[in-house]
C-alpha cells in the first residue's frame, strides 16, 4: 500500500474545522438562552439559527475535504482545485436561496444591508470556483485557504451584528 502524503496545511485546516463546529455551538446557545429568558421563537429567529449553522458546517466540511482527498492519493493540486469546487457549491447556492427565504421568514422586503452580504458570499463563492479552475495552480492552496478564512470571518462577523435582530425583545 502506497503511503498517504500529508499536506503541510493540515494543522491549520483541523483548527478552522475545530472553530466551525464551535461556532455551530455558539449559534444554538443563543436561540436556547432566548427560549430560557421566555421570548417566543420566532420562524425569522429559525432562519438565523439554521443559517448559522449551515455556515458553521460550510466551514467545518470544507476545513476537512483537503485531508479527505488526499486520503484517495489526489495530487495537491488536484486536491485543492477538487475541494475548491465542493465548497463553492453550498456557497453559492446559499447566496442564491437567502433572500427569498429570509424575506418569507421575515415577512418583509429584503434590506440593503442583506443584499450586501449576499453578494459577499457570492463573491467568496466565485473564489472558490475559480481557484477550482486550477487558474492559478501554484496558489490554489493559499486560496482556498484564504477564502475559507474570509468566509469564516464573514460568518461570525455577520452573526454577531445579526444577534441584536434576535435577542430583541419581541
Amino acid at each position: 500500500m502506497g503511503q498517504i502524503m500529508e499536506l503541510p496545511e493540515v494543522s491549520y485546516l483541523y483548527t478552522v474545522a475545530l472553530i466551525g463546529m464551535t461556532f455551530i455551538g455558539f449559534s444554538v446557545i443563543v436561540m436556547l438562552l432566548r427560549q430560557t429568558v421566555g421570548r417566543k421563537l420566532r420562524t425569522f429567529d429559525a432562519l438565523f439559527a439554521h443559517v448559522y449553522m449551515e455556515f458553521g458546517l460550510i466551514v467545518t466540511v470544507a476545513a476537512l475535504l483537503p485531508p479527505l482527498l488526499v486520503f484517495w492519493g489526489l495530487p495537491p493540486a488536484l486536491v485543492w482545485r477538487a475541494s475548491a469546487g465542493l465548497v463553492a457549491i453550498p456557497i453559492i447556492l446559499f447566496g442564491l436561496t437567502y433572500p427569498s427565504r429570509r424575506r418569507k421568514a421575515a415577512g418583509e422586503p429584503t434590506p440593503l444591508y442583506v443584499w450586501v452580504n449576499v453578494a459577499l458570499v457570492l463573491l467568496m463563492g466565485l473564489i472558490f470556483l475559480a481557484t477550482s479552475t486550477g487558474l492559478w495552480p501554484m496558489r490554489s492552496a493559499a486560496l482556498f485557504l484564504s477564502a475559507l478564512t474570509a468566509f469564516l470571518v464573514f460568518s461570525v462577523g455577520t452573526w454577531l451584528r445579526a444577534l441584536s435582530l434576535v435577542v430583541a425583545p419581541t
